[in-house]
């Protein structure tokens, strides 16, 4: 019976896991979906939030996209953390992304343009700063975390060069932003949620083949114990 619960355990984090692979595929094909359905929206001058900001005809779509990645993206920060174990820093700020520039933006719509000149749009513009910060730092402490362990070294360099890019995005974006430059505000903001969404799917598709790993030495022992 015990074994029976570990097994139904393991697969609900694997589930969970496949989630941060599934998640960012989703979104980034939501937002090419809601692109469509907003008149002369333009994916290189404006923001991913003016999809769903307040005036979008079809707001929805892209909140209720925001919703389904924070899900997805939690769920993928609660099984990094059950597979990898404490501390939790890396995994809790990942999940503080979730909840910051998926699911808090989602419930507060951004003004028109996305200027912060209400403060619902200011409150937009505050949580999904901080979440992306926040999603960068946990990038570099799981780096640092993973540099030696012998399953995670390979994705620490990985995971560290990921970070710096997103530094680097993130930088020009709001570089671009002060100086009132908003012909490439959509390029720029794509270019480090780009690079923090192919981590996530990355590091989740790695999770799920760790998990694998340990499920099939789990089932060896056991096997090994039954013919004992």
């Amino acid at each position: 019976m015990q074994g029976h619960t570990a097994s139904s355990g393991q697969r609900w984090v694997r589930r969970a896991a496949i989630g941060g692979v599934v998640g960012p595929v989703l979104f980034a094909i939501g937002v090419v979906v809601a692109g469509t359905l907003y008149d002369d929206y333009s994916h290189v001058g404006q923001k991913i939030s003016e999809l769903g900001g307040d005036g979008a005809e079809y707001a929805s779509v892209q909140n209720v996209n925001f919703v389904v990645l924070g899900v997805l993206v939690l769920g993928f920060a609660w099984a990094l953390a059950r597979v990898c174990g404490p501390p939790l820093a890396g995994p809790g700020l990942i999940a503080y992304f979730a909840l910051s520039s998926c699911l808090a933006n989602a419930l507060l719509p951004c003004d028109p343009g996305c200027e912060g000149e209400s403060t619902v749009g200011v409150l937009h513009i505050v949580t999904g700063l901080l979440g992306f910060v926040a999603a960068i730092a946990g990038m570099f402490v799981l780096a640092r975390r993973w540099r030696n362990d012998p399953i995670w070294s390979a994705h620490a360099r990985f995971t560290r060069i990921a970070a710096l890019a997103g530094i680097v995005g993130l930088i020009g974006f709001v570089a671009t932003q002060a100086a009132d430059a908003p012909t490439y505000s959509g390029l720029t903001q794509r270019s480090f949620v780009a690079v923090l969404l192919v981590w996530i799917a990355a590091t989740a598709l790695r999770l799920v083949r760790v998990i694998d790993s340990n499920e099939q030495h789990l089932d060896g022992a056991e096997q090994l114990i039954g013919a004992g």
